[in-house]
């Protein structure tokens, strides 16, 4: 897609173009952007920032090289895909945390699910979640910290790398 330059951008451009065709006239070399800049006594930043403007640039659709069929897109990471590696930890992850759960009382799975939204609940705060299943908000923090030590034990009688569990945090 072609990108349209303000006139007066254009125009300094022009002017910096110019000074680079004299200057590598008189020195039969290619002039620096500091040559550049002297010559037309402006910043060498301000000098940088509008002759990168004229980089030709490359369709994302053209062959990466000669000696290549495939385009540039198809050598761009996709930032939105997810890694496969990651994708089945967390799912071996899930199954532990399920199949965890299922070891403890049905009050403190439902404590749980509902407070960290497990198993198709919304994670809710200790008053809610006491409101939902008729306790009282201290009540559902000591089953909550109840449940996570006995997690805790469960978890411990496994072998899991602790990498894997921090990744999810």
């Amino acid at each position: 897609r072609t990108i349209r330059l303000p006139v007066h951008v254009v125009k300094e451009l022009n002017t910096y173009l110019r000074a680079e065709r004299e200057l590598s006239s008189k020195m039969a070399k290619e002039p620096t952007l500091e040559e550049i800049a002297a010559l037309v006594e402006k910043p060498v930043k301000d000098v940088k920032k509008v002759m990168v403007l004229n980089e030709k640039a490359t369709s994302a659709d053209a062959p990466l090289s000669g000696d290549s069929e495939r385009p540039v897109v198809d050598f761009i990471a996709d930032k939105n895909a997810q890694n496969p590696g990651y994708l089945f930890q967390s799912s071996e992850l899930h199954h532990c945390i399920e199949r965890w759960m299922h070891e403890l009382s049905e009050k403190q799975q439902e404590v749980l699910s509902r407070r960290f939204g497990l198993n198709g609940f919304d994670s809710d705060t200790l008053e809610n979640v006491g409101k939902e299943i008729g306790l009282t908000r201290e009540r559902v923090r000591q089953i909550q910290l109840e449940a996570l030590k006995d997690l805790e034990t469960i978890m411990g009688r496994e072998v899991i790398a602790s990498d894997v569990l921090s990744e999810f945090q």
